[in-house]
């Protein structure tokens, strides 16, 4: 079995379970996606495995191949598959990510198999033309993402509340301070606060990535993510006196009276964040 074909099958029946982990994880949250990425998921592995079957020899391994080079292959391809997944939600880092992952799948996946099997020369040639083919498509996925960005306004999910403008001085009990970051947290992300309490948020972005912060009903934030999430509404726009939209590294101000009793949510609604966990809960106690 040459290189070639052991790299690829392998690509692609580990890049075929990650599609279809990744759509089990988040298929709650985002139903049709999910779909297709189960679907792509399937068709990759099925792909690995007829190309391995056609070619299937026996490989002498050692521990050390094992446990070291197949820990950076599966870094490899967990960055692969990880970052084409989310290359609509954040562009600027899948930019990166997928190349990256891939040149690590092919540097590991010789010194697991490819010594045996091929000629230095003919490794040579495969990883350095597959790497940039990769290169080339990520560059041009990214490209087309930030078109579309610039062309509907950050995907045309655009706000023009608290953000925008300083928040008025208003008395406020305590102050709080929300940190959001590239990892798809609030932090903190449980907030307790009394019935008939004034607090002013100060919210910073310390990631490289647009995020916001939202604060509202529970049921209706997840409608809204529903909203959002359905084929269609990509130009999506609202105005809120409860949300803060911050580009990355800036920080805003948001004063909130909570006046009545009850548990409130927190969430962003910047494409795909929401579905990987940026939200959080404030419950209101009563007097």
């Amino acid at each position: 079995m040459t290189f070639t074909s052991t790299h690829l099958s392998t690509v692609l029946k580990y890049g075929g379970i990650s599609f279809i982990a990744g759509a089990v994880n988040h298929g709650f949250f985002s139903e049709s996606r999910s779909l297709w990425t189960a679907g792509f998921g399937v068709l990759f592995y099925l792909l690995g495995s007829w190309i391995e079957m056609r070619n299937q020899i026996e490989v002498t391994k050692t521990w050390r191949d094992v446990l070291g080079a197949g820990i950076v292959f599966s870094i490899g391809i967990g960055f692969f598959t990880g970052g084409l997944q989310h290359f609509p939600d954040s562009p600027e880092r899948s930019l990166w990510v997928v190349p990256l992952g891939f040149a690590l799948s092919v540097l590991a996946m010789y010194v697991l198999e490819g010594a045996g099997t091929s000629s230095r020369k003919n490794v040579a040639i495969y990883g350095l033309v597959a790497t940039v083919l990769v290169v080339a498509g990520s560059a041009l996925a990214w490209r087309m993402l930030s078109s579309s960005e610039s062309l509907h306004g950050d995907d045309g999910h655009s706000h023009s509340h608290a953000a925008s403008s300083p928040a008025p001085v208003i008395q406020s009990t305590r102050e709080i301070t929300i940190e959001m970051t590239d990892h798809m947290r609030f932090t903190p992300d449980q907030l307790q606060v009394k019935q008939g309490e004034t607090i002013r948020f100060t919210v910073k972005n310390l990631g490289k990535m647009r995020h916001e912060w939202v604060i509202g009903n529970e049921k209706e934030l997840v409608e809204h993510a529903q909203e959002m999430g359905k084929a269609g509404t990509s130009s999506h726009k609202h105005d809120m006196a409860n949300a803060i939209s911050l580009a990355a590294g800036e920080q805003g101000m948001l004063t909130w009276t909570f006046d009545k009793a009850e548990s409130l949510a927190m969430a962003c609604f910047e494409p795909g964040h929401f579905e990987a966990g940026m939200r959080g809960v404030i419950q209101v106690t009563p007097i």
